[in-house]
């Protein structure tokens, strides 16, 4: 996550492919997603197939 939030310090959007269930461990794609839009960075989702939209 230490390094993610970094990420997020230069970011102008994040891309994520996400299959939309909360993170598996601390740091995963969802705390990533929902840090970056409690930093107002865009969060753009794309989807595998079979990724259920809850």
């Amino acid at each position: 996550m230490t390094a993610s939030a970094r990420m997020l310090d230069d970011a102008d959007v994040l891309f994520v492919v996400w299959d939309g269930q909360p993170a598996r461990g601390y740091g995963g794609t969802a705390d990533v997603a929902v840090e970056a839009r409690r930093r107002e960075v865009p969060v753009r989702v794309f989807w595998p197939d079979g990724a259920r939209r809850d």
